[in-house]
């Protein structure tokens, strides 16, 4: 007679095989985070992932594990399967309630126990209650073993559906076909570049390349944002038509990329972003076969389970955590890819550094100020207000407006020196775009250390560099151009199709305005006040032209418009002379392209975002109410 396993048996083989579960789960996601995550990985940093996967996933089966241990003695076989099924359901249902966990509609308020962890390990408390059920309805051998095959699957399922992978390359590139540099720089005033006017900051490399090159002097973001700006750069479409307003919006899968182009004609696609506002997960990955948005010491180990959970305490301790990383970082991993391909690649970096908080690193802390910037005697930051929550630390107890100004200049200039990094490590036949993917204002408007919820010039003018040696001539292009026109003019540069694209070739295709849309924030909140909306609908549109700035507001159809010329922050309305035949005639114009603006569809900008999309949204400062 088969003598029944003791209490300690029973404990220690129902613990471990739900740990053993867990870990199996583990380690699917795991190599699920290493698929999705389109990260060139050695071999020991991938093991590495996958190990710590397994272990803290096996931890984690902890829980069902002792729940199941106090249950009265059964056929040890039966308890073990029952464990193991138990510790992979805890887990895997637990990081669903992560994942899927999402925030009210816009204008909703959070619920008060929303990223808490005490509150999200009460639910793995009640998930683990699911998984003991489960393992009480699972008490046959053949429904054990049906029930593993499943999970399995599962597991595999998992790993395989979320692998994104490319498809093979249409073409071999042609024998000439150069490499590309994509560079966007975040927030970053065209009037603080040297080759744009400015005499002080030193951006020598931006100059030297717009020197060289064609420089684009009358460039137009389409939005203040760095989601739709980049979305309008890379597919060809403004956000009137590809309807990305904000930020955590996901770009269209039926809007073609410059990076899905390149990789259909053969080129390598690399991409190394520095904020979360760009992570590959909402599209921006589209063509790459390496997308570097993990800023992680270990690539691959935050996309998973307890990561994720570290991360929203994280949040909920501290709500103005900003997730970014430093420009030579990014420089860094851009160049390990670089000089690793053997054929023709197309490498995109995007520098976050002068985005806020403005903290440039040494020597450029320094570069542009001296003195105290605490010095009770200076009284320029009292007209100072609005600052948004997240940059009040770096501004506490600051008096002098000058020194925030300084390093936001540093900023620029460290971003420059990183340019200058990549400039100096690529080919000379290397096609280099440099683009601003929108601007900041400094009290323009009322508008303090700020953009996004504007259309004015300083939140929209951006420089806009192009250089191949041998193949572009240098010249100063003065005609209007927008960032949809970036990936057009590059195709068009390569030969490469430009179905679908919206945008024109700045080169050949001048343009006399372009185009800008947001939503209009002060005109949404009034309207939700007084009931009459429950989510973003009201937008302003702004059109740029060779020496003005029109703007139009969805709601009034009322017009601004200020001379650049005699103007050139566009800081003092013209006032409209409605006796002069050419003002009324270019204000109808205004008016029609306004019209045909508005025309288009923003409900794919008011749909609800996660709740770990809105906590780092919010810790990047881009998350305000509408």
């Amino acid at each position: 007679m088969t003598a029944l396993p003791s209490r300690f048996e029973l404990v220690r083989d129902r613990v471990a095989f739900a740990c053993a579960g867990a870990g199996a789960f583990g380690f699917f996601d795991a190599a699920r985070a290493l698929v999705q995550g389109r990260l060139d990985l050695q071999p020991l940093t991938a093991a590495a992932v996958l190990l710590s996967g397994t272990a803290m996933a096996a931890a984690c089966g902890l829980l069902p594990g002792l729940l199941l241990a106090p249950l009265p003695v059964r056929p040890l076989g039966r308890s073990r399967w029952g464990a193991f099924l138990s510790g992979t359901a805890t887990v895997l249902l637990a990081h669903l309630f992560v994942v899927l966990f999402t925030d009210p509609p816009p204008f909703q308020p959070l619920p008060p126990l929303h990223g808490s962890p005490l509150a999200f390990f009460g639910v793995v408390v009640v998930v683990g209650g699911v998984a003991l059920g489960l393992y009480q309805l699972v008490r046959g051998a053949g429904n054990v073993a049906s029930a593993s095959l499943a999970l399995a699957a599962l597991g595999g399922g998992w790993v395989t559906t979320s692998a994104g992978a490319l498809p093979p390359a249409l073409s071999p590139p042609a024998p000439d076909a150069p490499p590309v540099l994509l560079v966007t720089l975040d927030t970053i005033r065209a009037d603080r570049i040297g080759a744009w006017g400015n005499p002080t900051v030193d951006t020598r490399h931006l100059d030297r390349l717009a020197a060289e090159g064609v420089q684009f002097k009358n460039t137009s973001a389409v939005a203040a944002v760095t989601g739709p700006s980049h979305a309008a750069m890379l597919t060809g479409t403004g956000p009137w038509d590809n309807g990305v307003l904000l930020n955590g919006i996901p770009v269209p899968e039926d809007r073609p990329m410059l990076a899905e182009r390149l990789h259909e004609a053969g080129w390598s696609t690399g991409a190394f972003v520095s904020a979360y506002v760009l992570e590959g997960d909402l599209g921006f990955n589209r063509g790459f076969s390496v997308y570097d948005d993990d800023f992680g010491l270990l690539p691959g180990f935050r996309d998973l389970l307890l990561p994720r959970v570290v991360d929203m305490t994280h949040r909920f301790v501290n709500p103005d955590w900003v997730l970014e990383r430093r420009g030579a970082d990014t420089v860094d991993h851009a160049l390990e890819w670089i000089e690793a391909q053997p054929g023709p690649w197309f490498a995109w970096v995007h520098l976050f550094d002068p985005h806020g908080p403005y903290t440039p690193p040494p020597p450029w802390d320094t570069a542009y100020y001296s003195g105290d910037p605490r010095d009770p005697a200076h009284t320029s930051m009292q007209a100072v207000t609005g600052v948004a929550t997240y940059l009040q630390p770096s501004l506490k107890g600051i008096t002098d407006l000058q020194y925030v100004l300084a390093q936001y200049d540093g900023e620029v200039s460290y971003a420059d020196t990183q340019l200058g990094r990549l400039l100096a490590a690529v080919p000379e036949n290397t096609l280099v775009v440099v683009i601003g993917d929108h601007g900041e204002s400094f009290g323009e408007h009322g508008v303090w250390f700020n953009h996004g919820d504007d259309l004015r010039e300083t939140s929209l003018h951006v420089p806009f560099v192009m250089r191949w040696r041998g193949k572009l001539d240098p010249a100063v292009v003065s005609a209007p151009v927008e960032g949809s026109d970036l990936a057009p003019t590059v195709l068009a540069r390569l030969g490469l199709s430009r179905e679908g694209m919206t945008g024109r070739d700045a080169l050949s295709e001048p343009r006399e305005v372009a185009a800008a849309m947001c939503f209009d924030r002060e005109t949404n909140l009034a309207e939700r006040k007084a009931g009459r909306i429950t989510a973003p609908k009201w937008r302003l549109a702004s059109f740029r032209t060779e020496g003005e700035r029109w703007q139009s507001e969805e709601i009034s159809r009322d017009q601004d418009s200020f001379n650049l010329v005699t103007d050139p922050l566009g800081l003092t309305p013209i006032i409209p002379n409605l006796d002069d035949p050419a003002f009324v005639a270019k204000a109808a114009l205004m008016r029609d392209l306004a019209e045909a603006l508005f025309a288009g569809d923003s409900a794919r900008s008011t749909g609800t975002l996660s709740a770990e999309e809105r906590a780092k949204l919010e810790a990047l400062g881009y998350l305000q109410p509408l």
